[in-house]
C-alpha cells in the first residue's frame, strides 16, 4: 500500500499491565527433587500474549520462534522464581546446573501437541509454559533458553530439525557431547523433550549436520 511501514513485533519489555495473579504451581524435577519451585503468572499478561499475532524476520518463517525467545520474562515471575533456581545452582558447575534445569522442564512439565489441545500450531512465550498445564518441543526449548541466559548468563541458539525443536547452549567450561558450530564457537545440545537425556545428547533420528540453526539475543 502507498506509505507503508514495516512494524516490529518485537517485545523488549514487559507491558505494564496490572497483575492478575494465577493460582500457584509448583513443578519439580523427577531426578533432582530440590529442583522444586512454585510460582505465580499473571492472567491479564496471558490473555494478552492469547492474541499475539505470530511474526519472523526477512521472510524467513523459522525466525518466528526467535520472537518468542528473545521476549523477556516479567519481571514479577523472575523475582519469584530465579533466586530459587540460583540458591539451589549455589556451588555447581555450568555442565550440572545445566543438567539440573534442563531435567526439570523435560519431567516437570507434561508434554502434549498442539494441535489437541487448540486444535493449531501455537508457539508459547516463556510464561505461557509456566501457566498452561501442556507444553511441546518449542515451547521448552524456549523456556530453557531464556532461563540459561537469564541466570547462567550463556549463550544459546535453537535448532530446528524436520518436525523438532531443541535448544544448544555455549559453555564457558570444556562441556563434551553432541554440539552444533556457529562461527567457530560449540553450542552443546540440550534437549528439553529428550526425556532424561543429559547435556550433549541428541534426541534419536535428528541430524545435527542438516539441522537449521536460529540465533537469539
Amino acid at each position: 500500500f502507498p506509505k507503508e511501514q514495516s512494524l516490529s513485533l518485537e517485545i523488549s519489555q514487559q507491558p505494564l499491565f496490572t497483575i492478575d495473579t494465577s493460582e500457584k504451581r509448583t513443578v519439580t524435577s523427577r531426578f533432582y527433587p530440590e529442583f522444586k519451585f512454585s510460582f505465580e503468572t499473571s492472567k491479564n499478561l496471558m490473555s494478552f500474549y492469547n492474541s499475539y499475532p505470530c511474526s519472523y524476520y526477512n521472510d524467513n518463517f523459522m525466525t518466528q520462534w526467535s520472537l518468542y525467545a528473545n521476549t523477556p520474562i516479567a519481571p514479577n515471575v523472575a523475582e519469584a522464581l530465579y533466586p530459587a533456581i540460583k540458591k539451589v545452582m549455589k556451588g555447581l558447575t555450568e555442565y550440572d546446573a545445566v543438567n539440573r534445569l534442563l531435567n526439570w522442564v523435560q519431567t516437570g512439565f507434561k508434554y502434549e501437541f498442539d494441535e489437541k489441545i487448540w486444535g493449531h500450531n501455537r508457539t508459547f512465550f516463556a510464561e505461557e509454559s509456566l501457566y498452561y498445564p501442556y507444553c511441546d518441543c518449542e515451547d521448552r526449548s524456549i523456556l530453557l533458553s531464556r532461563l540459561v541466559r537469564d541466570i547462567l548468563k550463556l549463550k544459546c541458539i535453537l535448532i530446528y530439525y524436520p518436525g523438532h525443536l531443541a535448544t544448544a547452549i555455549r559453555f564457558n567450561e570444556n562441556v563434551t557431547g553432541d554440539f552444533i558450530s556457529v562461527n567457530g564457537q560449540k553450542f552443546i545440545v540440550c534437549d528439553p523433550t529428550y526425556i532424561g537425556a543429559d547435556v550433549g545428547m541428541t534426541m534419536p533420528g535428528m541430524d545435527n549436520t542438516s539441522a537449521s540453526i536460529i540465533l537469539l539475543e
